[in-house]
């Protein structure tokens, strides 16, 4: 099943979508899709898409 979840990461010094993808990795997440959806100076808010068994 796929569903849709919301996340936080924090704030890198410097940005890279790897960056990004790393973190998710940590997280044990199988992402299919992530977006930013807000941010503040100490975190990223994503918006994923995850295949959910």
């Amino acid at each position: 099943m796929i569903t849709t979840k919301e996340v936080k990461v924090k704030v890198p010094e410097e940005f890279t979508s790897k960056y990004i993808e790393d973190e998710l990795k940590k997280m044990g997440l199988d992402v299919l899709r992530w977006a930013i959806t807000d941010f503040d100076d100490e975190y990223y808010t994503l918006n994923l898409a995850v295949v959910k068994d």
